[in-house]
């Protein structure tokens, strides 16, 4: 017995004894939002049968940590995935491969009824607060609205309610009836942060909640989203192109490039010494508010690739001063070059810098190869562009000579045309032509087939009139004494 409590004296002596054993909750505790290998992808282009055969890799790979009651900064440039993320880890997009822990809970498998309860834990502040306003409900019913929905309060305590988180968002309370459209634009930004506060959100997802406003109004919002952390005990995932605004309200960044992540870590140590060559060329970018100081800016020639057809190995080689062979055929792992500072480039690879000879052989070989199947291709694109050619030309031959036999048959049918003609006693249109004017002559027109130009006196009395006595007769028998029409 004397033992047991000398043992036990020892270890309330040593508080250190347990230290280095880890707590599960302790862990999940700290870290309450946690992504895994995270993909999103987005089919443009499909089979007959519906698969996807080419995709756009908005997201691809991603894995990073926060912590309870921190920021952490995503930033890039535009088109490299930074809402694309922030809308999967609110499960607005079905992820397509990967895991997003919240407190420890999988929500990737989550269905829609399951993923309810988590909604008012998680929630987001646009970008235009001038659209995600609906402009025919006041501020009042604008907040009210998600209170109301997932039962925050009672029914009798929702106006107060919302007047108190209007009230903490600076929002003065004769705003409560008033329309969006009444507001300027740092008002209404206000009023989206407002409604994601109603809900009591551990977790706010903010997609460039300041990119639309001028800077005196930037500052204001960036002061209230950190008292309402220090005061709360909020967490943010902040994404933003303003480097400055990251750095001053953020603890980690995170910088993507073409849906990969090339950069993580504390924001103090990121600023003070960025690794990945995109990080530095960004960074340049940053003004210093300073005349004296000269800025060393870092230019990328080049556009960014496109997410649906990357370049193979790294995806910033095409755009790298730094660039070598092993860059462009093997993707770059994802180290821990200092503690808590993790990058992914070849340059800060051991392994890949003691054997870029072996890497530089390799490429070669790629190179050599990929020459190789290119001359097959385009001896073959030449083949196929002959045989079409000699195939067109057999058939314009076909054709010509289909012609010439037309008109050949075309010629023979009129040669016999004019032997019938003549057979049956008909004149050659030419001939025709030629007697015309005897015709005209002998008190004929050419057209009147009917009577020839002189009619014989025993023709006449055998056959019926000519067309131009009529009128002589028609005189003789009313001299007669009887009427034409009198049969």
């Amino acid at each position: 017995m004397e033992e047991l409590n000398e043992d036990m004296k020892t270890v309330a002596n040593d508080p250190n004894m347990f230290s280095d054993v880890p707590l599960e909750a302790e862990v999940q505790d700290d870290t309450i939002l946690k992504v895994d290998h995270l993909k999103m992808y987005f089919p443009i282009k499909k089979n007959l049968l519906g698969k996807p055969i080419v995709n756009l890799k908005a997201v691809d790979d991603v894995s990073f940590a926060v912590k309870r009651g921190t920021t952490i900064g995503v930033v890039g440039e535009s088109g490299c995935g930074k809402t694309t993320l922030g809308r999967t880890i609110l499960k607005l997009y079905e992820a397509n491969g990967g895991s997003i822990l919240f407190e420890g809970e999988e929500l990737t498998k989550l269905k829609k009824k399951q993923m309810r309860k988590y909604r008012t834990d998680i929630q987001l502040i646009f970008q235009d607060p001038y659209s995600s306003l609906p402009p025919r409900m006041t501020v009042g019913s604008i907040i009210a609205e998600p209170v109301r929905v997932h039962k925050i309060v009672p029914k009798k305590e929702v106006y107060n309610y919302v007047l108190d988180i209007m009230q903490k968002c600076g929002l003065p309370p004769q705003y409560y009836d008033r329309y969006p459209h009444e507001f300027s634009g740092g008002q209404r930004q206000r009023i989206c942060i407002a409604r994601a506060l109603a809900v009591q959100p551990k977790l706010v997802i903010c997609d460039e909640p300041v990119s639309a406003l001028d800077v005196s109004i930037q500052a204001q919002i960036i002061n209230l989203l950190k008292d309402l952390q220090n005061n709360i005990g909020l967490t943010y995932v902040f994404i933003s192109h303003d480097l400055s605004v990251v750095k001053y309200i953020t603890e980690q960044i995170l910088v993507m490039y073409l849906g990969n992540v090339m950069e993580l870590g504390e924001t103090d140590e990121i600023f003070s010494n960025p690794l990945h060559p995109y990080t530095k060329a960004l960074f340049s970018a940053v003004p210093v508010p300073n005349p004296d100081v000269k800025m060393n800016r870092i230019i990328l020639e080049g556009d960014i690739p496109s997410p649906a057809n990357p370049p193979k190995g790294c995806k910033f080689h095409t755009r790298c001063a730094q660039c070598m062979n092993v860059c462009k055929f093997k993707e770059p792992a994802y180290i821990e070059a200092a503690p808590g500072h993790h990058v992914a480039c070849h340059l800060y690879d051991e392994e890949v810098m003691a054997h870029l000879d072996e890497y530089d052989a390799e490429f070669a070989d790629l190179e050599e190869a990929r020459l190789r199947m290119e001359e097959e291709a385009k001896a073959k694109k030449n083949a196929k562009q002959k045989i079409i050619a000699a195939f067109a030309s057999c058939k314009h031959g076909l054709a010509k000579a289909g012609a010439k036999c037309k008109g050949l048959f075309t010629r023979k049918r009129g040669a016999a045309d004019e032997l019938a003609a003549d057979g049956a006693g008909e004149q050659p249109a030419d001939e025709l032509a030629a007697d015309e004017p005897a015709a005209v002559a002998a008190g004929r027109m050419p057209y009147d087939d009917d009577e020839p130009a002189a009619v014989k006196p025993d023709e006449r009395a055998a056959g019926e009139q000519p067309a131009e006595k009529p009128a002589a007769d028609a005189f003789d028998t009313v001299a007669a004494g009887k009427m034409p029409y009198d049969d």
